[in-house]
């Protein structure tokens, strides 16, 4: 049977569509994913929207934060999305995978973060410091309801750990938590990994509605400059250690849990 000219300009049309749809470049599309990226803007977009890169990704101070690469599943065309991101840049590096699951919520998996905590000092500094050293979170799952993860596992690392104050640079040491959440609320246990200047034993807790830090800081040496930014936390005991004990939101209202 042939078919008659307005068939085959259908098919020709459809064919030129499904051609557009595999091969469409990233930059076509980079305008209307800016609004969704929170104030973060995208920069020399190349290559497609299914595997393509921003040279640069700039975060909400404007500054450059590396390089952003992607992939996304044709799947996403009929719903199901599937999405692995790899940002290389002067002050973080970052990677993940992010789908969703049977409710639709976001899904992060395989997530694996590294950043010096020197390129933030501006945007951290506060009465006790800025910190510095080297921040690493991997996190098997991350379950976002809104902005809140209400499922989380993982852990998190902060290597060479210093605070550096106008007067003071003080050794830390090696200091980690695990991160676990379940309907909502993360919880975690920080502390030292080593004989470091500082032993860190202690609990924390968090949810949208506040949260509550729980930390006994000990230090192992004599160091002058550990023990004054210690007693800037805190009332030293005899031994030098300090117990705190930090409560938010509703949180400082709830009875302490048993440790």
């Amino acid at each position: 049977m042939k078919l008659s000219r307005a068939a085959w300009l259908l098919v020709a049309i459809a064919l030129l569509l499904v051609i557009l749809v595999l091969f469409l470049p990233a930059r076509w599309v980079a305008p209307l994913v800016q609004p969704r990226l929170h104030g973060m803007t995208l920069e020399d977009v190349h290559g497609l929207v299914w595997n393509g890169t921003a040279d640069r990704l700039r975060g909400l101070d404007g500054r450059p934060l590396g390089r952003l690469r992607w992939q996304l599943s044709r799947s996403a065309l009929w719903g199901r999305l599937d999405l692995r991101l790899d940002l290389a840049g002067p002050r973080v590096d970052a990677r993940g995978h992010l789908q969703r699951d049977a409710q639709g919520r976001p899904v992060w998996s395989e997530v694996w973060l590294r950043t010096n905590l020197a390129g933030w000092a501006p945007r951290l500094d506060s009465s006790l410091g800025a910190p510095q050293g080297t921040l690493t979170a991997e996190l098997q799952r991350v379950v976002l309801q809104g902005s809140w993860p209400i499922e989380a596992e993982g852990r998190i690392q902060w290597r060479d750990a210093v605070m550096k104050t106008r007067t003071l640079s003080v050794a830390l040491g090696d200091l980690g938590t695990n991160l676990d959440g379940a309907n909502g609320v993360l919880a975690g246990r920080p502390h030292d990994l080593g004989r470091g200047p500082l032993q860190v034993d202690g609990q924390w807790q968090a949810s949208p509605l506040g949260w509550r830090l729980d930390l006994l800081l000990q230090p192992r040496t004599t160091d002058p400059a550990l023990r004054r930014w210690l007693a800037r936390l805190g009332r030293p005991e005899a031994d030098g250690s300090v117990h705190l004990h930090r409560r938010g939101g509703l949180a400082a209202s709830m009875p302490e849990t048993a440790r």
